[in-house]
């Protein structure tokens, strides 16, 4: 399997600033975050903690089917939704 990347770029001091993530493939480029999208309720921009949601959702789906496979069970759609707490300096996957 081929290394996956990422990576950010931010400017601006603390609260102020503003990173932007990209991917590798472009899935996501130069998609901005903040303090605003990360600790309050701006949803102009992403945060830490959903994408960390949606790579658990997106494995757990992917491995869900391939283990119904596995067994003989043919799946044509899988549904997940993961939810991922921050408390303080603690991010746990709630569910999934």
């Amino acid at each position: 399997m081929s290394d996956k990347t990422a990576s950010v770029h931010w400017e601006g001091r603390g609260k102020q600033g503003i990173g932007k993530i990209s991917t590798q493939t472009d899935a996501l480029k130069s998609y901005p975050y903040g303090f605003g999208s990360r600790f309050e309720d701006d949803r102009r921009g992403t945060n830490p903690e959903e994408l960390l949601a949606a790579a658990h959702a997106a494995c757990f789906s992917m491995a869900f089917s391939f283990a119904c496979d596995a067994a003989g069970f043919a799946t044509t759609a899988v549904d997940t939704q993961a939810a991922v707490e921050r408390t303080g300096n603690t991010t746990r996957i709630l569910s999934s």
